[in-house]
């Protein structure tokens, strides 16, 4: 009982010590009652208010640089130097001539479209062997996010 008194008494402090601040206010009329209150301000203040401003700017700063990449990722096969991959018909329709495809550390990019499959630039890889190709689909700022 004697705990939530003092935990009462204290709140209580310190609505009246707020109620006491409100009644305190007063408004900066001129440069020099300006001055007297940045005076009053810690530097720990100032600190963080810089560290703050720095993430924000670092943040938007990121946004505009970095770009997201919305990939396809799928398996391709290699055989007489053509290359096949296995995509689903409804991510054919996101393909477009000219898009670059990676397989291993290896660019291509896709030439043209032959029966809905894409034809892919050689890629100089064994025959036979199973690997994991990679599209780039789109290729987004996350700033751009923000405008819209």
């Amino acid at each position: 009982m004697g705990v939530f008194r003092l935990r009462f008494a204290q709140s209580n402090n310190i609505i009246y010590n707020n109620k006491e601040m409100r009644k305190n206010k007063t408004s900066i009329s001129n440069p020099d009652e300006l001055n007297k209150h940045l005076q009053h301000s810690s530097p720990l203040t100032w600190i963080v208010l810089f560290l703050v401003i720095a993430v924000i700017a670092a943040f938007f700063s990121w946004s505009a640089i970095y770009k997201l990449k919305i990939r396809l990722m799928g398996k391709a096969s290699i055989t007489s130097g053509v290359v096949t991959l296995e995509i689903k018909d409804s991510d054919l329709n996101k393909l477009k001539k000219g898009q670059e495809v990676f397989i291993l550390d290896k660019k291509g990019e896709i030439l043209s479209f032959n029966d809905k499959q894409p034809v892919i630039s050689k890629f100089e890889l064994d025959d036979g062997d199973q690997y994991t190709y990679t599209i780039v689909l789109e290729e987004k700022r996350p700033i751009e996010f923000l405008i819209k």
